[in-house]
């Protein structure tokens, strides 16, 4: 009875209030005056900006139409609604604002948000209206007319909530998966190796090390095979702190300045000494830990003689509604103080793992962020300081040989705001095509930024797969790319199953590790063209690209604006009926790469098109490999004769080919097709959601240019034409008379050394 009371108060002096100070006629008169100025005014500005190309007079006259037409739309819309609330009371109609910010908030209070909220608000309020007016009364004696409408309403409501519930159970769609048969051309003879995802001769071995004091996670509590320090990261964090801080200490147990070194360990039953590999998690729900969804590299490579730590870093994962700040730093920084502790236990008498590791053969490894952290790691590991704060000394100078990246973004974290450039090391990244949390082939700018001096033997590599998504390398994290209910949204169906998804992951990261630490150079060719171990992977389109330190760059196209000169020095470009000829950024699905191609475009319609590079003096030999890294645009070639073209000869994206021709000094000439060396595909176009207009919102593009590497040894163009002397070779010549027509990207051409 009080609380009536209270509200009755409250009711009664807001009532007085208003009257008090309720705009009077004189006031919405002037309120009105003053929004036909401000719309007047508008629309001399539009016609003063507008750029319909017609003159001022045609610019006023639309700039008046959109205002006639537009503005009384919207004042119908806003009176309806009014309409409708005014019958409401104050509270229900707080109520109900209430309630849409509040389903939108599940969805991120983004655009997608609200439109949901929106949509299932009037939906389930029409549905809950039409079923009060039939049992609470307001049926009896009600007109036929607000019958019907009440009868047609509950029906509407209750098909739109079939329709909802069926459309977010869905798996999606399928009808736009790509299908390509990829026979043309020679194809390579499987590998002369044994499938590195088998299960090796090892017996394998596990355990946990870490504080001993891990509130939330018993394996690192005090039954630990091995109790560990921990690590003050504050001095990376010097502005983290209030609530944020407060709540991961209370939860964890521990605050920034005594972080845990915390991993799960699978190892070989043997004397050693064994290589060693740190695989580390990227960001999720820290409350879902993410350490224990690689265990199925652990155990597959352990039984091939390899120490594998999944380490834990989830105390730095997204969590409280908050991000820790510069926290991809400190994943990279962890994994090296996580090195430190395996350097002193190969030397310390008593330790599980004594003279058991190579620490000549390191790889570090991650996922997601973790992908990031591990290539940052290498980078920290041969500075002396940390970039961003010199007063952080660093001393590590282990040997790290090696680096996987798991769909990695790349530019999270820029080391004194640089890119990672780094040099003489084997780095191998990982990509899903459907891959919805990073959309972007990121690592592939990484891959980029891998260089090499001519010392040593290195190689970098990278993998696109269609229909991969971003969580199945992960077994915890799964098929959905995002947290419920968003992910109600995502189109899964295309996507191939996680056991399939992970045996591409073993296949290619066990081969990795088997050739850059356990020397076994069999497995290269695997990185050069995966159709060598299509008999190891699942049916499905695959992309590679391979560089090793061998090559020398002919043309990168970053090396000024000039479109006819070459990187090296002394070479010279020449195009030829090119209806596409330009040097630019190459495209992600959003932004760019932050580096450039090529994009060459030919149509049937114009003369035969070329592209021609003419070498330095002495540039190569009959051992030499002409590298090429090309990408297929889904760009399409303009076409002067656009107009008579019978639609009857469109070609249909498929396998793109085009003749390679060499001429040497002497005027020797000969050529093969690309398609004997390798397979260009279509650019591999993805719904992520079900609603494509959805997709177009949120991923901006179906598809972004996915560099697949050739390797054409020019042994074989000598034994196309055995007079030739390749110690000669002037000019190398792309004759684009094998498709019809399209846009190519190059990204770099160069000479590698034969293996």
């Amino acid at each position: 009875m009080t609380g009536m009371m209270n509200w009755r108060s409250i009711g009664s002096w807001w009532r007085h209030a208003w009257s008090e100070i309720r705009p009077g006629s004189d006031a919405r008169r002037g309120a009105v005056w003053a929004a036909l100025l401000t719309i007047s005014w508008a629309a001399i500005v539009a016609t003063l900006n507008l750029r319909l190309g017609y003159g001022v007079w045609i610019n006023f006259l639309f700039a008046c139409l959109v205002a006639l037409l537009g503005i009384p739309a919207v004042a119908l819309v806003v009176a309806l609604l009014l309409t409708i609330f005014r019958n409401l009371s104050r509270l229900l109609s707080g109520l109900f604002v209430g309630a849409l910010f509040y389903v939108a908030a599940l969805f991120w209070l983004d655009a997608l948000g609200f439109w949901t909220a929106a949509a299932l608000l009037i939906i389930e309020c029409a549905l809950g209206a039409a079923v009060g007016t039939l049992l609470l009364g307001g049926w009896h004696g009600a007109a036929a007319s607000k019958r019907i409408v009440t009868i047609a309403v509950g029906v509407l409501a209750l098909a739109g909530n079939i329709w909802l519930i069926l459309f977010l159970r869905a798996d999606g769609v399928d009808e736009e998966l790509l299908r390509v048969q990829e026979t043309a051309g020679a194809i390579p003879p499987a590998l002369h190796a044994a499938n590195p995802a088998t299960v090796g001769a090892y017996g394998v071995k596990t355990l946990f090390y870490g504080s001993g004091s891990d509130l939330r996670r018993p394996e690192y509590g005090p039954s630990v095979a091995i109790q560990t320090r921990t690590c003050n990261a504050s001095p990376f964090l010097p502005d983290f702190g209030g609530w944020k801080a407060f709540v991961r200490r209370h939860y964890w147990g521990f605050g920034m300045d005594k972080l845990p070194l915390n991993g799960r360990v699978w190892y070989p039953d043997g004397a050693g000494p064994f290589p060693l590999v740190l695989i580390v998690h990227g960001n999720h729900e820290m409350t879902e830990f993410s350490d224990p969804g690689y265990r199925y590299l652990g155990e597959l490579l352990a039984s091939r003689g390899f120490i594998v730590a999944s380490v834990d870093e989830n105390f730095l994962n997204l969590g409280f509604f908050h991000d820790i700040p510069k926290q991809q730093a400190i994943r990279g920084w962890l994994l090296l103080e996580h090195l430190r502790l395996w350097r002193e236990w190969n030397s310390a008498t008593g330790n599980p793992f004594y003279k058991k590791v190579d620490l000549e053969n390191i790889a570090l490894g991650g996922h997601s962020r973790g992908g990031e952290a591990a290539a940052t790691a290498a980078l920290f590991n041969r500075f002396a300081y940390y970039p961003d704060d010199a007063t952080i000394r660093f001393h590590y100078g282990f040997s790290i040989k090696s680096v996987i990246a798991i769909a990695p973004p790349d530019g999270q974290y820029k080391p004194a705001g640089q890119w990672r450039m780094a040099k003489n090391i084997n780095y191998f990244t990982i990509q899903g095509a459907n891959d919805a949390d990073l959309s972007s082939f990121a690592g592939s700018r990484q891959w980029d930024h891998i260089g090499f001096t001519g010392e040593g033997r290195y190689f970098k590599a990278e993998l696109y797969i269609y229909r991969a998504n971003h969580g199945q390398f992960n077994t915890v994290w799964g098929r959905t790319d995002a947290g419920a209910p968003r992910n109600w949204f995502l189109n899964l169906r295309p996507l191939l199953e996680g056991e399939e998804q992970r045996r591409i992951a073993k296949v290619y990261l066990s081969a990795f590790l088997e050739a850059t630490l356990h020397n076994r150079s069999e497995y290269i060719p695997l990185f050069e063209d995966y159709r060598r171990a299509r008999q190891w992977l699942p049916n499905t389109l695959y992309i590679n690209r391979y560089l090793d330190s061998t090559n020398k760059t002919i043309a990168n196209f970053n090396e000024d604006a000039d479109v006819t000169t070459t990187t090296a020095p002394g070479g010279r470009i020449e195009g030829t009926n090119l209806t596409v000829w330009r040097e630019g950024r190459i495209p992600f699905r959003d932004g760019d790469r932050g580096y450039n191609g090529v994009f060459l475009g030919w149509s049937p319609h114009h003369k035969p098109a070329s592209y021609a590079v003419t070498l330095p003096p002495a540039y190569a030999n009959s051992r030499s490999v002409l590298t090429l890294s090309i990408a297929v645009s889904d760009e399409t070639a303009p076409n002067e004769l656009h107009k008579n073209d019978d639609p009857d000869t469109d070609e249909k994206p498929g396998i793109t080919d085009f003749t390679v021709a060499l001429e040497t000094e002497d005027g020797a000439v000969t050529k093969l097709p690309l398609s004997r060396f390798g397979v260009l595909l279509p650019p591999i176009k993805v719904r992520f959601t079900k609603l494509e207009r959805l997709d177009r919102k949120v991923y901006k593009n179906a598809s972004e240019p996915v560099f697949q590497s050739v390797r054409l040894p020019l042994s074989a163009f000598c034994a196309q034409n055995p007079r030739i002397d390749m110690t000669k070779l002037k000019t190398i010549r792309f004759d684009f008379d094998r498709t019809r027509s399209r846009v190519v990207i190059f990204s770099e051409i160069g000479l590698s050394g034969e293996r």
